[in-house]
């Protein structure tokens, strides 16, 4: 498919064929670009497209993975992708969650950007960033006020502290002095 893509310039997907020899595209000439649209293609998984194994786990647990061949080895032979998944002990467990896990990174590869992946991905950063403006224009205005007050504070104090040492410098310091009382 990396093929393809390289071969052919900016590839307008119609559908995917999946017949046993593997992925076909087919492409659209359009006469214009911006019909060059990408629309989002239903991956499927066929049985007689993958390869599916069983090997001794690997990992915490013990005896009771390392002796059991519980974790799948699945791979898709059209594409190349291989997924190993040992998140359970159970064998159909682990079969069905490399299913899930293939069919994620075969819609990751065909889709892209367009993936139910990152659709979520996606999803979730555009939350974070309303969540992000709404506290800044929130709570942004109370900090900068509190910032302005600060500086102003000190500036004032900076005065102060200048027109005091103008009425010291009239004092004669001399006078003013304390000697520190010897202790017993």
């Amino acid at each position: 498919m990396a093929f393809l893509l390289r071969v052919l310039p900016t590839p307008v997907p119609c559908s995917v064929i999946r017949p046993s020899s593997g992925l076909l595209w087919r492409y659209a000439s359009s006469s214009s670009s911006s019909d060059r649209s990408r629309q989002r293609v239903e991956v499927q998984l066929k049985e007689s497209d993958l390869t599916e194994s069983f090997v001794k786990g690997s990992g915490k647990g013990g005896q009771k993975i390392n002796k059991v061949r519980n974790c799948v080895l699945l791979t898709h032979i059209p594409t190349g992708i291989q997924v190993q998944c040992q998140k359970t002990r159970s064998l159909d467990g682990n079969r069905r969650a490399a299913r899930k896990l293939l069919l994620q990174k075969l819609d990751d590869q065909v889709n892209g950007n367009l993936s139910k992946r990152n659709e979520k991905i996606e999803k979730l950063r555009r939350r974070k960033a309303r969540r992000s403006a709404k506290s800044k224009h929130k709570y942004g205005n109370v900090e900068e006020s509190a910032m302005q007050e600060e500086e102003e504070e000190e500036e004032e104090e900076i005065e102060e502290d200048l027109e005091d040492g103008e009425e010291l410098a009239d004092i004669d310091l001399a006078e003013h002095r304390f000697k520190a009382k010897k202790s017993k």
